[in-house]
């Protein structure tokens, strides 16, 4: 039986909400917060403030992930449409990288010495970084064709084209020191959630 499209559409809307809602009460009850300079991860960081309050919205926004991607692979089974599937795997994957980065493997505080944690937090944003840029052309090409969709293709390249250039001028700016890393990193996240509710939207 095939997954509620309602339930994918809500998916997909809610990770997004939750984690601007986090982002936004986590970074007005953290003392010296920059959403210009500060990493969103550093909100939920090892040691940090507000941790234990914010981590589990975190969490449940990775869930919503997850869940859309389950989703996509019950609506659109691999022997359908192969390239959407993959995308919905991919997009699951995304959804475990993301609550795992958030729960058990935190963010050491910039300057700390590396911790285990620490050190799969920055190869689980890896994983999720390079799920992220298969699987969006992956769901645009493989719904080309449906109806109500002529856009879609268009839309995700614009997208990927701003999360490209946020992406690449992230480590330019953590080796000239330019506090603008919390900037480029809410362009990234904040352009893929956009991109997420649009798709949850169409498939309903």
């Amino acid at each position: 039986m095939k997954m509620n499209k309602n339930i994918l559409m809500i998916a997909g809307i809610a990770a997004g909400i939750l984690y601007l809602i986090t982002d936004l009460v986590g970074g007005l009850i953290t003392p010296d917060y920059s959403y210009i300079r500060n990493a969103v991860s550093e909100l939920i960081q090892s040691g940090a403030k507000h941790r234990l309050a914010l981590s589990p919205f975190m969490f449940l926004h990775a869930t919503m992930i997850a869940i859309f991607g389950i989703g996509l692979m019950r609506q659109f089974p691999f022997q359908a449409n192969k390239l959407v599937f993959i995308a919905g795997v991919l997009l699951l994957i995304v959804g475990i990288c993301h609550a795992l980065s958030s729960s058990i493997f935190p963010m050491d505080p910039v300057g700390a010495p590396a911790t285990f944690a620490g050190t799969m937090h920055l190869v689980l944003v890896g994983i999720t970084v390079l799920a992220i840029f298969v699987m969006m052309p992956l769901a645009a090409i493989g719904l080309k064709n449906t109806v109500d969709w002529s856009f879609f293709q268009a839309f995700t390249f614009i997208c990927l084209a701003f999360i490209t250039i946020a992406g690449f001028a992230s480590p330019i700016i953590i080796s000239k020191e330019i506090p603008l890393m919390g900037l480029t990193e809410r362009i990234t996240g904040y352009v893929f959630y956009v991109w997420l509710a649009v798709m949850g939207v169409l498939i309903t």
